[in-house]
């Protein structure tokens, strides 16, 4: 361990830019608090606070910041969106992604009569924002998700509305962060999102909308939906190929693979695979080297794969599980090795990955997660991991392993 601080509960990974740690905490249930720590010693640099008051069901903090060389851009578990000078410490512009796209006609001072005027209005998702703004060239692009507008794309320098897009999904169960790619050569923004009621039970609840956004100009280019229920979209997709997605999802889902073609300015999409022996649900996969890595167990309608690889065509190559497995710990990849956090134990373990299998390299309980829900996601900078639980955030140096 290089250092360690306190953090209030919560789920917020670290961003590490320039030889600085920035995570966006909590103080109390009053306030967001994006705080800038030395990579190397971990003493606090500089912190900015404003208020947003309020708790939320697996309360605290949620997400993590888009940081460059200007400005640190920031959603907080509320709604709030803050560009930040990074040198000056100072707020550039904010704006809210719930308030600021309130519809006249639908989103009045008056009680809602029934659940269906209920559930048209623009309001927070289930579990609060959680989603990383996204930089695009001079844009920063946020999914405020309502009845009429999906992603929003805003200025950079002056926080001034670029484009909308249209409806691509609600945002009362989906957490899904906007997610940059080029398929068939084209730049676009793909998202998923669940379009009905909320209440409904897995198994009944629709497929989810997946849909693929011009980053330039917010038009959508082409939509498609998965090909069993998704109901709570919460793992982003990731490119296996030039034309090829893989998308994951738990509640019965399982992982796909979505293929797109671009002809004529036409856009098509067809299923290369389905399969529901893998169902990873709240982290990202990983297409390293021409394998798709991720980590399954069996809650939400899972299956306890444990760490798993698989080949771009859904053919498993390998798993830990389901004598290993994670619960829904954090993972990433550096190196030919993979750091796998435990997300009950804290335990972090070490694998060394080829087609063989995995190699475990080294084992240790590195948190001491005090209530468990270790899910926060992990970063990795010049040798050193940082970590964090419910209650500590720690920084490891691991640069023997990454040599």
């Amino acid at each position: 361990m290089v250092w360690r601080t306190d953090v209030a509960e919560g789920f917020a990974g670290a961003a590490v830019y320039g030889g600085q740690v920035f995570v966006l905490d909590r103080l109390g249930n009053q306030q967001d608090v994006l705080r800038c720590l030395d990579l190397n010693s971990g003493k606090e640099l500089w912190r900015l606070a404003y208020d947003a008051p309020g708790s939320l069901p697996y309360n605290g903090s949620r997400n993590v910041p888009t940081v460059e060389n200007q400005y640190v851009f920031t959603v907080g578990p509320f709604g709030n969106l803050h560009c930040i000078d990074r040198k000056a410490h100072k707020i550039v512009w904010e704006h809210h992604l719930v308030e600021d796209f309130k519809e006249a006609g639908i989103d009045t001072d008056e009680p809602p009569k029934g659940r269906e005027e209920t559930l048209a209005r623009a309001q927070l998702p289930t579990w609060g924002m959680t989603q990383a703004p996204l930089l695009y060239r001079d844009t920063v692009i946020v999914a405020p998700q309502t009845l009429k507008t999906g992603l929003v794309a805003y200025e950079k320098s002056t926080g001034k509305i670029r484009w909308r897009s249209s409806y691509i999904g609600r945002n009362w169960y989906s957490h899904v962060s906007p997610y940059l790619t080029s398929l068939c050569g084209v730049d676009q923004v793909i998202m998923m999102a669940q379009p009905s009621d909320p209440e409904k039970s897995p198994p009944d609840a629709p497929p989810a909308i997946i849909s693929s956004i011009d980053p330039g100009s917010g038009r959508i280019l082409w939509t498609n939906q998965t090909p069993a229920p998704d109901k709570i979209p919460v793992a982003e997709p990731v490119r296996i190929s030039p034309d090829t997605l893989f998308i994951t999802g738990g509640f019965g889902l399982g992982c796909l693979a979505l293929q797109v073609s671009h002809e004529a300015e036409r856009w098509q999409t067809r299923l290369a695979f389905h399969t529901r022996a893998v169902a990873p649900f709240i982290h990202s996969p990983i297409f390293y080297k021409d394998r798709i890595y991720a980590t399954s167990f069996k809650e939400h309608r899972g299956a306890h794969t444990g760490l798993v690889c698989l080949r771009p065509d859904g053919e498993a190559v390998w798993q830990t599980g389901p004598e290993v497995k994670f619960d829904s710990g954090a993972f990433l990849i550096a190196d030919g090795m993979a750091f796998v956090m435990h997300g009950k134990t804290g335990e972090l373990s070490l694998f060394e990955l080829s087609d063989g299998g995995p190699k475990l390299l080294a084992k240790s309980k590195v948190l001491e997660a005090k209530g468990g829900n270790v899910w926060a996601p992990m970063a990795l900078s010049d040798g050193k991991l940082i970590v964090r639980d419910q209650h500590e955030m720690k920084c490891l140096d691991v640069s023997n392993a990454t040599r």
